[in-house]
Parts: structure tokens; sequence; C-alpha cells
């Protein structure tokens, strides 16, 4: 292979370099993203087939009336964790946020501009 002289790659190693970083933040971020995800699939799954094993259980008015009450839990249960969920997920978006700017701010050497805020959307 040949030799490049270091006056040719020099002026490329700093974008070769912020390559390489954000090419690796954005692998790992994706990865938590996935494994998020995959999680938040999986419990969803759980419980839904949990639900379908009690509704086959169901043998009598007794039954239904307990399977039911079962019911109104589980909606609780899944609503308390689809707010988790939604927080972990503003978490994990938040630092994305901040590792970028970082990098950002190793690149060009000054911190990057926030963004501005942004105004609720109106329902449609």
């Amino acid at each position: 292979m040949h030799d490049l002289p270091k006056s040719l790659m020099e002026p490329w190693k700093l974008s070769l370099t912020a390559a390489v970083k954000t090419h690796r933040l954005a692998l790992d971020n994706v990865r938590k993203l996935g494994e998020q995800q995959l999680d938040m699939m999986r419990a969803s799954m759980d419980l839904g087939f949990a639900r379908l094993r009690a509704a086959a259980e169901i043998r009598d008015a007794q039954d239904l009336l307990a399977f039911q009450s079962g019911q109104i839990e589980a909606a609780m249960s899944l609503s308390e964790k689809l707010i988790a969920d939604g927080k972990a997920l503003a978490d994990l978006g938040d630092g994305i946020l901040a590792e970028c700017g970082r990098l950002t701010e190793d690149v060009i050497g000054q911190p990057a501009l926030p963004l501005p805020a942004q105004s609720p959307r109106k329902a449609a």
C-alpha cells in the first residue's frame, strides 16, 4: 500500500475522525433504540398473552367478572408502562442530542447552538 504524504492527509484527518465518531454514535444509539423497542414489544406481548390465557380460563359468570377486573388492572398497568416507556424514549433522545452536541463541539471547537423551542402542535 502506498503511503500518502502527511501533508495530503492532514486536512482530511479531522473530517475522517469526525465521520468515524459520528458513525459510532449513530450505531450505538440505533442499538439502544432497538433494544428499548424490543423490550417494549416483549412486555406488550407478555401482557397480551397473559390476558388471552385469562380469557381462555373463563368457565362461568364469576370467572368473567374476575377477568373483567383483570382487564381493568391490565389497562391501568399498560397505561403506566406506556408513560414510563415514553419517558425512557425521551431520555434516550435527550442523551443522543447531548452526545451530538459534544461531538459537534469537539469537531468545530465551540458549543452547538441550542435548538429553538417548538410550539405545541395543534390537533388536525
